[in-house]
């Protein structure tokens, strides 16, 4: 196994790139090209990378010029030359014909002493580069420049940038036809050029002839005028050294490269400065920097970043370990949480840092990375320095080096590590264990860890003897959940689940080790249905396999499915539901009033998931308003102003109101569970795209919530006061549609302005986007006031009218307790889980980020609201109000597009 020095990024054009022997073939051009390096590189890094070719012993980029005279829209040719040793090069780009499917190529290159060959690996345009060496002699130009310096002895001597000067205009004009001969005798020529040895030196190389003392120009053809061409162009490159002011016509030539390769505009990182590749300490800036190594340069975004790092990859694993390395470095910089997603799925995929990987050896004493020693030599060196935080250690390996032998040997009970460390005793006595990534699972560990804290069921799964199902016991009777009858067999499998439960919480409570591993059992199990519809498939897994990621809710529901299933009720009866002791933590038994057709119609109704929908930036209390109160369907939503405004005579207004006699539901809580499920729905339909979409939207959880309002007991004793609070709602409701109307553009990521992201410790994060408070402000200077400010107005007055009311109303209380996170898309991403402990000296709130756990702040009282944009779903968690320790509890599913 090759480990790659990460401390410094080695030149791409270095020979310690050897050729690819083995393509995928799906590789494209690049399989035609076997010779070119496997590591690509971004339009902008080839360009840095022809800036360090063959610069010889004198330490210096190339500082790159156009060449004027050689400049054409239908010439594939572009000459260029360096300012400082006139190196020129000859570019020859061509168009490929395949796709390319991100925003840049993907260049893999081969640097040889004279050309520079590269290929895009998907589309396949092709940049050659074919070194040519100065046209004029160096040592020439050095001759003309030390024998025209005025000296003491001889002041009458030209200066050099007067002889330049003057060279410049003898060779312009000698690429013009009918040209004139050159006077070497006029006083001009003498007071300027001079005459000398140096001087007719030159104008041998430019093929000038001396007749009778006048310069007769070199016949007037293609070839001569190409080549006085480049001499000409050098000239002014050494002009540019004695005095740029006199040069005219010049321009750097990345910018017309990049233009040819597709990549002179890109969006650019707003943290990073704008890199200049015609500027010298730029260049030797990027020859070493950790965006080299990905094939980037250091101003380009996360996004081109993550892109360019993902094609690496895909071309030359071998150097994974370093390439995460650097892209780590990136994100310790920019604290990009972006670069720091990708970092963890890559590591969830089984990718580990170089760092780690060397950490993981010295921690087992073996040398060399573990180089040359056979699997049998390292299980054994292993076995013998097994000790407190081994586990972890052999883990990474293990991942390195993919080897069975070594996963069997994670299977081990950390039980039988010997532990002599009484101080990370202490340490993980009062610090919680992460869980290991064991491919694509971070939606599960959030889960399980949640799972964790609630006592009920962790306390039930550790004493699982005392309340599990025998379905082998005579008289057994079958039971029905969610209208299934269970078999034998289901409830046998559903034990297996809590046998795998009880043997990970085991760990979890007296492991010694920063994580513990979920066995690919437990996983394998709670992806299969086991009754539940739309769950994943039930074909096990292989060790070297990744599991399909699924939405937190959906895997939620099956576990409770499978608990259910494999622990005996509490409450049994012939006839009757059975209730068990997760059914109900998390079941809302409640009231629906229905009036369809201006027929009232009352249906009980049990229910684990309230599901609210998010369409702007709200609150959690307006999301559960519009869930209790009479929610009007989708059919009386108003499609204009005016029906938003009710104004009379709107066909919307009599449209709306016809849909709201037609259906309107009221529902009331008769019981509420320990824990209510909350699912955020956050995705939309756009009516004029046609299309789904997901907003956003800011939805603001505050740290207490109360339920009174919503409880059936109350309706009756609080009816005037409940029908005031109603009124105000539906004016609420109002408002916020106008505002839906005058931001409609901007829904689909939420409110620009509204927009503000609270880490749990309460700390805002303003959004980059957001105004000022003094932008938003009616007393602003700008000429024209935002006309979303008074329907913003309105909304603040009556949720602070609202708050006013439901004073008094405080039985049914609630704390928030955890919050799950989703960054990616619909099939992808990461999942990590904020949990708030209560149980420590100072109350903290604790990040599980798979096997990470880090705490990320202390609760203030007067913290403000947590708010976030990555919230799917929530779920709440109560107590009796004589116990303080009240708990709300936040779930948020991935964005899969339910």
């Amino acid at each position: 196994m090759e480990v790659l020095n990460s401390e410094a990024s080695t030149p791409f054009y270095s020979t310690s790139d050897t050729p690819a022997t083995q393509l995928d073939d799906d590789v494209g051009p690049l399989a035609r090209a076997l010779s070119l390096s496997p590591r690509g590189l971004t339009p902008q890094r080839w360009f840095v990378e022809l800036a360090l070719h063959e610069i010889g012993l004198s330490p210096h980029p190339h500082i790159f010029y156009l060449n004027p005279n050689e400049i054409s829209d239908n010439n594939a040719v572009v000459n260029i030359a360096c300012s400082i040793c006139f190196k020129q090069y000859n570019i020859v780009t061509t168009t490929g014909q395949g796709y390319c499917p991100g925003q840049l190529h993907h260049f893999h290159s081969r640097f040889d002493p004279d050309s520079v060959a590269a290929e895009c690996c998907h589309c396949g345009t092709s940049v050659n580069a074919f070194l040519e060496q100065s046209t004029l002699p160096q040592s020439l130009i050095y001759r003309i420049r030390t024998n025209r310096r005025p000296k003491l002895n001889n002041p009458n001597l030209p200066h050099f940038h007067d002889t330049l000067g003057i060279l410049i205009r003898i060779l312009e004009n000698a690429t013009k036809p009918d040209c004139g001969s050159v006077n070497t005798g006029s006083n001009m020529f003498n007071a300027k050029v001079l005459l000398d040895d140096s001087s007719k030196e030159f104008f041998e190389k430019t093929k000038f002839s001396l007749v009778d003392g006048r310069l007769q120009p070199p016949e007037y053809t293609p070839d001569n005028i190409q080549f006085l061409n480049r001499c000409l162009f050098q000239l002014q490159l050494v002009l540019i050294q004695e005095k740029p002011s006199e040069v005219n016509g010049l321009i750097p030539a990345h910018t017309l490269l990049l233009e040819k390769l597709g990549a002179s505009k890109y969006v650019s990182e707003k943290s990073e400065k704008v890199l200049n590749l015609s500027e010298k300490a730029s260049l030797l800036q990027e020859r070493d920097s950790y965006h080299g190594k990905l094939g980037c340069v250091s101003d380009m975004t996360d996004d081109l970043i993550i892109e360019a790092f993902k094609a690496q990859i895909a071309h030359d694993v071998s150097t994974s370990h370093s390439l995460v390395d650097a892209l780590s470095e990136i994100q310790k910089k920019r604290k990009s949480e972006k670069l720091e997603i990708e970092i963890i799925c890559q590591k969830s995929e089984g990718i580990v840092t170089t760092a780690e990987l060397r950490s993981a050896y010295r921690h087992f004493e073996i040398p060399d990375n573990g180089e040359g020693i056979s699997t049998d030599v390292l299980l054994g060196l292993i076995r013998g320095s097994l000790k407190s935080g081994s586990m972890e250690n052999l883990r990474i390996i293990a991942k390195a080096r993919n080897n069975p032998e070594l996963n069997l040997l994670l299977e081990q009970p950390e039980d039988d590590i010997p532990l002599d460390d009484p101080i990370l005793d202490l340490y993980y006595a009062s610090n919680p264990v992460g869980l290991s990534n064991i491919g694509n699972t971070c939606y599960l560990n959030s889960l399980l860890q949640y799972m964790y804290t609630v006592k009920d069921i962790r306390e039930t799964v550790l004493n699982m003897e005392a309340y599990i199902e025998n379905e082998q016991e005579e008289g057994w009777k079958e039971k029905v959940i969610d209208g299934r009858t269970l078999t034998k067999k289901d409830v046998a499998e559903a034990k297996e689940i809590v046998v795998e439960l009880n043997k990970l919480f085991k760990l979890m409570q007296s492991a010694k080790s920063r994580s513990v591993t979920p066995s690919n059992r437990l996983v394998e199990l709670l992806l299969s249905t086991g009754g539940v519809e739309n769950a994943a498939d039930n074909t096990p897994k292989r060790a070297d396999q990744f599991f399909q990621q699924q939405d937190v809710s959906e895997t939620m529901t099956i576990l409770m499915y499978r608990l259910s299933a494999a622990f005996q009720p509490i409450v049994s009866e012939p006839g009757a539901k059975p209730i068990d002791r997760f059914s109900k933590l998390f079941y809302v038994k409640a009231n629906k009033a229905k009036v369809e057709e201006g027929e009232k119609r009352l249906i009980q109704e049990d229910f684990s998931t309230m599901i609210l929908n998010v369409r702007d930036d709200t609150s959690l209390e307006e999301l559960m308003d519009d869930y209790f109160d009479a929610e009007e369907p989708e059919s009386s939503l108003p499609t204009s102003p005016a029906a938003a405004t009710g104004e009379e005579g709107s066909n919307d207004v009599k449209n709306a109101k016809d849909a709201k006699d037609a259906k309107m539901i009221d529902i009331t809580v008769t019981e509420l569970p320990p824990v209510l499920q909350i699912h955020l729905l956050r995705t939309q339909f756009d009516i004029n795209d046609k299309t789904s979409y997901k907003t956003n939207a800011t939805v603001s959880l505050p740290k207490r919530i109360y339920l009174d309002q919503y409880l059936e007991s109350n309706q009756e004793e609080q009816a005037t006061r409940f029908k005031r609070m109603k009124l105000w709602k539906n004016e609420r409701r109002v408002c916020r549609k106008m505002l839906d109307f005058k931001k409609r553009p901007l829904n689909r990521h939420g409110s620009p302005f509204l927009n503000a992201c609270a880490e749990p410790d309460g700390s805002l994060q303003g959004d980059a986007t957001a105004p000022s408070t003094d932008q938003l402000s009616p007393s602003s200077t700008s000429p024209e006031v935002d006309p979303r400010l008074e329907d913003l107005g309105r909304i603040a007055e009556l949720t602070e009218t609202l708050k006013n009311e439901m004073i008094g109303l405080n039985e049914a209380e609630y704390k928030i307790h955890a919050v799950f996170h989703h960054e990616g898309g619909a099939n992808f991403g990461h999942y990590w889980v904020y949990i708030y402990d209560d149980k420590a000296e100072v109350p903290r709130w604790l990040k599980y980020s798979d096997d990470t756990v880090s705490e990320v702040g202390v609760v203030r009282l007067n913290a403000p609201f947590f708010q976030t944009r990555k919230c799917y779903s929530v779920s709440l968690k109560n107590s009796p109000v004589s116990d303080i320790q009240h708990i709300l509890s936040s779930h948020f599913t991935l964005g899969s597009g339910k």
